[in-house]
């Protein structure tokens, strides 16, 4: 069995406590290292992409996205509550509604002549042409938690030359049963290859008691009650995903990030959903599209994007970034126009400074596909104090545990434990006033100094107040490249001050960051969350990455 870090100097162990005490000191005093993670970004993952491939081409499945594995079963009911449905609700399945409404062309406003809205607000919100429907309730188990369940579809759009389509989006609903008052909402988006999951909205609902809408994007789905409408990521050899020159909407990343929005619409036109406290997580893709609706709908008082960034430009610097293998099935490169039309408008990065949405960004530490530059210009772009970040260590895109420092089990379960948990501390804090969660700590700070072969590391923790304590403090350091991370546990010397003398060299291309993980004070069964430093990343460096092809099924 492989140990989570490498073989330790005596001396580093247990080293004398003055001594210690004096270097941490020496590190946060004098400023040896620059603790301001650089916001340059470079890729992720590789590989072969052949033809055919892109339906598995993220690996949704979303393998990882829920907080949980837990079996669903129950008893359907094939009437819909017409209590809790919204009033103007009706099925969609066997018709479509006329949307007498103009959201523009590609042309540009006919009165102003100007471009269209990226996003248009009022057209978005308006309930009459979402045409809501919740359908088929029932009940059903995720865990030991029963839940209420729904079919549910309504009217979006997509961009076809230039012109806006309407479409039909499905997915489902799900809330705890039994859940009184209005209930916070919440919006779960998926990646490519994925599709609207019941089990998912189950756990969530399940675990932060919201009322869950989990959505299939255009295209997308893999049965009757969840395919929806429009044209998916795959369509025409993938180059949907970057059809932007007749349109800039005409990307599959904007008609999800639409769909995602349209779900908060029908979130606020039921009686059992609070439509002041809205919030939205995803995985991969769907972290992208929770990214982009946070930017522009200021309706979302929270996020909690999962494995997913911005900065695809800094991405694709390195020649195995996953960006390239789904450009060249579309015949693009990162020289063609589609594509630097995307990262000039729809990037995450362009779009986030003008959230007022609060996020918590989270990413593996080994990303095949969203390496920890883009990770920081993502984080970097999110303006004001309503921002965390929370990296899991040696973790990477949910396809295989094993990275060669630790065991599988080791790193599974810190990413359960940061998954769940950000979502009980962010979801708690800022849409279910959970008082667990009424205080979330400030971002530790980390320092590293050189001590000949070893390095002194010192981290600034907050200590969490009364509702919160320190369980443990643990630095991440790599010396290849960002692809596989040592680690070591920091010594409490006081004050909110950790520290340890380590025995990972200091070197140009050294990534290091901490985690600090808490435990609210519940006497039996305490909750228990995470949250990094920025990664410390020297300017211009490119990340090493694993294969694109370890993220796709079998053959």
């Amino acid at each position: 069995m492989k140990t989570s870090s490498p073989p330790t100097p005596e001396n580093a162990t247990h080293p004398n406590r003055w001594f210690l005490v004096m270097c941490l000191a020496c590190a946060l005093l004098a400023g040896c290292a620059d603790q301001t993670p650089s916001t340059s970004e470079q890729p992720d993952a590789q590989g072969d992409l052949h033809q055919g491939d892109l339906d598995a081409a993220w690996p949704d499945a979303d393998p990882d996205s829920g907080p949980g594995d837990a079996a669903l079963d129950g008893d359907a009911e094939d009437e819909p509550d017409a209590d809790l449905s919204p009033d103007d609700g009706g099925d969609l399945a066997d018709g479509q509604p006329d949307l007498a409404i103009d959201l523009g062309d590609a042309d540009g406003d006919e009165e102003t002549g100007g471009d269209p809205p990226l996003f248009d607000r009022v057209a978005i919100r308006d309930p009459a042409t979402a045409a809501c429907s919740f359908t088929d309730q029932r009940t059903t188990l995720s865990g030991a938690t029963l839940v209420e369940a729904w079919n549910v579809s309504y009217r979006s759009w997509e961009s076809i030359d230039g012109q806006l389509v309407p479409i039909l989006i499905r997915g489902y609903a799900a809330r705890r049963y039994g859940a009184d008052g209005r209930l916070p909402g919440v919006v779960q988006a998926h990646g490519l290859g994925g599709k609207a999951s019941l089990e998912q909205a189950a756990e969530i609902a399940a675990l932060v008691d919201v009322m869950v809408i989990s959505y299939s994007g255009p295209g997308s789905g893999n049965n009757a009650e969840n395919t929806s409408e429009g044209r998916g990521p795959t369509y025409d050899n993938g180059y949907r995903l970057w059809d932007t020159l007749t349109d800039i909407r005409g990307s599959w990343f904007w008609s999800h990030s639409v769909a995602g929005m349209r779900a908060i619409t029908c979130l606020q036109t039921r009686s059992d959903v609070d439509p002041d406290r809205i919030g939205m997580t995803g995985f991969s893709a769907g972290s992208i599209a929770t990214l982009m609706v946070a930017a522009a709908d200021d309706r979302l008082v929270a996020a909690v994007p999962m494995s997913g960034t911005g900065g695809m430009a800094l991405a694709v610097e390195s020649p195995s970034a996953w960006q390239h293998a789904l450009l060249e099935q579309a015949e693009l490169t990162v020289e063609s126009e589609e594509w630097l039309e995307y990262i000039a408008h729809l990037d995450p990065v362009v779009l986030l400074p003008e959230t007022t949405t609060a996020i918590l960004l989270m990413n593996g530490s080994t990303d095949e596909f969203f390496p920890l530059t883009a990770h920081n210009a993502t984080y970097g772009a999110i303006p004001g104090d309503a921002r965390r970040t929370s990296i899991i260590g040696n973790y990477d895109h949910g396809c295989y545990g094993l990275t060669g420092i630790e065991d599988e089990e080791v790193i599974d379960e810190r990413a359960d434990l940061h998954k769940e948990g950000g979502l009980l501390l962010w979801f708690g804090h800022y849409l279910t006033a959970d008082p667990d969660f009424s205080y979330v700590p400030l971002t530790p700070t980390v320092t590293v100094t050189a001590q000949g072969d070893l390095t002194a590391v010192a981290a600034q923790v907050d200590t969490g107040g009364s509702s919160l304590e320190v369980e443990e403090v643990r630095v991440f350091w790599s010396n290849d490249n960002s692809l596989l991370y040592f680690n070591q546990t920091l010594d409490e010397v006081g004050g909110g001050l950790y520290g340890a003398l380590t025995p990972f060299p200091l070197r140009d291309n050294s990534i290091y960051f901490v985690d600090v993980v808490y435990r609210t004070d519940a006497l039996l069964f305490p909750d228990r969350f995470a949250i990094s430093s920025p990664p410390v990343i020297p300017d211009g460096l490119v990340p090493s990455i694993r294969a694109f092809g370890t993220c796709l099924p079998p053959e």
